[in-house]
C-alpha cells in the first residue's frame, strides 16, 4: 500500500489550513545534519560503535555529558536505530546500512549477563552501571533494545547476516523473560476505584506498548503460537485500561502508568495497530482506533496538555493533577505515527489528515505559537515550558521523535 510522507502531510496542512507563515524549505524536509552533530562512532574491542549524544543545549548547541548519567545511552541509540531501519527499507543506501550496523553493534555490547541492558556510556567507554535508570532490569531501556533488534533484524540484508545473528540469540533470550513477567492471568489490583493488572502498577501501558512492538516484529521473525498468545495478553492488558467513551471524558484514551495518562510516549495506539494488522487481532485495531476517533481529536481541541490523573467516585469518571504542560516532542509523536498507522490499515484519508493536524504542533500550531523544529538546522527543540516560554535545547530524544514521523511506518 502506498505511504504517504507524514512529515509532507504536516506541510500541506499548513498551507491549507494554517494563515500562520512556516519557514520556507528549499530541499528535502528532513534535515539530518543536527542528528549527525549528535552522532559519535566509538571502538570497543575492534568494534565500531554509533551512539548518539543525549544533550546538546542552546544557544551554541555543543554536545555535553551529565556526569551522574553519560553522554549516550540505549533509549535514544534504539530509537535512533529504529528511524534508520525504516530508513533503509524505504531507501537502501550504504549511509544507512552503516548506520545500521553501528546503533546494532552499540547495542548488542550494552547487553548484561542477565538478559536485559544497561542503559548509559560515559565519555571515556565506561558502562554506568550504578545509576538507576541505567541498570540491566525490565525497564524502557531494555524495551527499546529489544524492539530496535527485532527492526533491524526484519530487513533481508546478508552484510547484516552476523549482526543479526547475535541479535536474534539476544531477542529470544529476552522474549523468554517477557514470557515469564507477563503469564496470564495477571494479579488485579484497584488504583483509585479503577480494577486493573498490577502489570499497570510494574510497568505501566506505555512500556507494555514498546514490547508489544518489538513481539510483533518478533512474531514475524518467529511465527509461533506461544507468541501470538504472548502478545494478545500485552495487548489486552493495555485495552484493559482504555476509559471513557464518546461522551465521557477520557474519551477512549488509554492510561500510561496505574491512573494516569501523560503524553510521554504514550504509544499504546501505535502498538495495538502494528500488533493486530500483523497478527490478525482486530479488536486491536478497533480499540485504538476508538482512541484516535475520539481522544486525539479531544486532544486536539484543548490544544494539546501534558498529563492528568483519574478516579472513581460514585460510578463518575473524575480528573485530578492535570497539567498543561510541559509539552514535548516525544509527546506528540506517537499519535501522529498511531494515525499514519491507522491511514495505512484503513487507506481512510481522515487518518492522513489527523497526522498532519497532529504535526503541525512542530510548526507552530501550539500553546506557545512558536516553531519546534528548524529544517533548516535539522534541529527539533525539547520542549514548550508554557505559553511564553520554549526549551530550545535540541537533543536526542527531540531529534528523533521528530524524524521518525516521516519514517514510513
Amino acid at each position: 500500500m502506498y505511504k504517504i510522507n507524514a512529515l509532507l502531510l504536516i506541510l500541506t496542512f499548513l498551507s491549507v489550513k494554517c494563515s500562520k507563515e512556516v519557514e520556507e524549505i528549499n530541499h528535502s524536509i528532513i534535515n539530518t545534519q543536527h542528528l549527525q552533530h549528535l552522532y559519535q562512532e566509538i571502538e570497543i574491542d575492534n568494534h565500531k560503535m554509533g551512539t548518539v549524544w543525549i544533550y546538546c543545549n542552546a544557544p551554541e548547541y555543543q554536545v555535553l555529558t551529565d556526569d551522574d548519567e553519560g553522554y549516550t545511552c540505549v533509549d535514544d541509540v534504539a530509537r535512533t536505530l529504529v528511524f534508520f531501519c525504516r530508513q533503509y527499507q524505504n531507501s537502501p543506501s550504504e549511509y544507512n546500512l552503516t548506520k545500521i550496523k553501528s546503533f546494532s553493534q552499540f547495542i548488542l555490547y550494552m547487553k548484561a549477563d542477565n538478559g536485559y541492558y544497561y542503559n548509559f556510556l560515559f565519555p571515556n567507554n565506561q558502562i554506568n552501571t550504578t545509576h538507576q535508570n541505567s541498570k540491566p532490569i525490565p525497564s524502557f531501556w531494555s524495551w527499546r533494545a529489544y524492539w530496535a533488534l527485532s527492526e533491524m533484524c526484519l530487513i533481508d540484508q546478508p552484510e547484516l547476516e552476523q549482526v543479526q545473528q547475535e541479535a536474534q540469540e539476544q531477542l529470544n533470550s529476552l522474549t523468554q523473560k517477557i514470557n515469564i513477567l507477563f503469564q496470564n492471568p495477571a494479579v488485579q489490583i484497584e488504583v483509585e476505584g479503577f480494577a486493573m493488572s498490577k502489570w499497570m502498577e510494574d510497568y505501566g501501558s506505555d512500556q507494555l506498548s514498546v514490547i508489544l512492538l518489538g513481539l510483533s516484529n518478533y512474531y514475524k521473525l518467529n511465527p509461533q503460537p506461544a507468541v501470538k498468545e504472548l502478545a494478545e495478553n500485552l495487548g489486552d492488558a493495555i485495552i484493559s485500561v482504555q476509559q471513557g467513551n464518546t461522551e465521557v471524558f477520557p474519551h477512549y484514551a488509554f492510561l500510561s502508568w496505574k491512573n494516569i495518562w501523560h503524553a510521554w510516549g504514550s504509544a499504546q495506539s501505535y502498538a495495538l495497530l502494528k500488533a493486530g494488522n500483523e497478527l490478525n487481532i482486530p479488536r486491536f485495531i478497533s480499540s485504538a482506533l476508538n482512541e484516535i476517533d475520539n481522544y486525539y481529536i479531544h486532544y486536539q481541541q484543548e490544544n494539546y496538555f501534558q498529563e492528568f490523573s483519574l478516579r472513581m467516585l460514585n460510578d463518575s469518571i473524575q480528573i485530578y493533577d492535570f497539567n498543561k504542560f510541559p509539552q514535548i516532542a516525544y509527546g506528540i509523536s506517537p499519535m501522529i505515527l498511531a494515525s499514519m498507522e491507522a491511514y495505512h490499515i484503513t487507506n481512510s484519508e481522515k487518518y492522513a489528515v489527523q497526522a498532519g493536524q497532529l504535526g503541525a504542533w512542530f510548526y507552530g500550531k501550539n500553546p506557545a505559537n512558536q516553531v519546534m523544529y528548524s529544517s533548516a538546522t535539522g534541529r527539533a527543540y525539547d520542549g514548550i515550558n508554557n505559553e511564553n516560554s520554549v526549551n530550545y535545547n535540541s537533543g536526542a530524544e527531540s531529534t528523533i521523535a521528530l524524524f521518525k514521523n516521516n519514517d514510513g511506518s
